[in-house]
């Protein structure tokens, strides 16, 4: 029987284990960091609005609960479970959540500005 890997250096993270960043009002996400990618998933109160930005990360955002209005290089949709939105680099976006809203989103390269995950 094969081992089983214990150790604080696995390649395995238990969402639990891991602290929320909240970087606004309404907002807060668990972050796992590779070398090249940061995961982010999302829990996002109804009415919270992440404000316009951009920033030099490629971003696939992937809404797996609720309804946001998402707009991105000024083009507003209204997203919902099952819907992926492909954001590129420098190009400003910001959220506005209609429902209660759980999204994951993966950067590329990683999200330096982000703290790095603790688990």
């Amino acid at each position: 029987m094969k081992e089983i890997n214990t150790s604080s250096k696995s390649p395995v993270v238990h969402l639990d284990s891991l602290d929320y960043f909240a970087p606004f009002a309404g907002l807060k996400a668990k972050l796992v960091h590779t070398e090249n990618m940061t995961v982010s998933l999302w829990e996002i109160e109804k009415d919270a609005v992440l404000p316009n930005h951009h920033h030099v990360n490629e971003q696939v955002s992937i809404i797996t609960k609720g309804i946001l209005d998402f707009t991105i290089g000024g083009i507003t949709t209204r997203m919902e479970k099952g819907m992926v939105a492909v954001i590129p680099a420098n190009v400003e976006h910001s959220a506005i959540a209609i429902t209660d809203v759980e999204v994951t989103d993966i950067f590329h390269p990683i999200r330096a500005d982000f703290p790095p995950h603790n688990g």
